[in-house]
């Protein structure tokens, strides 16, 4: 009977993490940039360290760089998911190939944003999808393709 009443509790739990899904749009991107650089930084060290052997180098720079990749995308997706809203509508605009996308955040501001039809296509927005505003004022899916 006990063991009955945990595994609710863990399928309570287990539903309540699917629908709070974390935002990970950086992290594997910024880890696989921090890994090229972590490779080279760890090369030319390596040369200077371990002359005969700069294989020594690549070794120590690879999971170094691929760390500091991922703390610059969790940071970034941390930023994105403090802001996320929720597609409310989406409009075309008069005599023009761009959408009006409206968005609505936690607070129920709706703001507009005019999206073009590259990047329609690209972040395939759609009515009730997550989506976050970036640093520049541009709008980005935070839905997994």
């Amino acid at each position: 009977m006990k063991k009955m009443k945990k595994t609710n509790k863990m399928d309570q739990n287990d539903k309540k993490e699917a629908t709070e899904k974390k935002v990970q749009k950086y992290s594997s991107q910024y880890m696989s940039i921090g890994m090229c650089f972590g490779m080279s930084i760890g090369l030319t060290f390596g040369q200077l360290w371990y002359p005969d052997n700069i294989a020594m180098g690549m070794c120590m720079g690879l999971p170094i760089g691929m760390c500091i990749g991922m703390v610059i995308g969790a940071a970034k997706d941390k930023r994105l998911s403090e802001h996320m809203q929720t597609v409310s509508r989406i409009e075309d605009v008069p005599e023009s190939a761009d959408k009006l996308v409206c968005a609505v955040d936690e607070e129920g501001a709706e703001k507009e944003y005019r999206v073009s039809k590259k990047v329609m296509k690209e972040q395939k927005f759609a009515v009730g999808n997550r989506v976050a505003e970036e640093t520049d004022g541009s709008l980005v899916s935070l839905e997994e393709e």
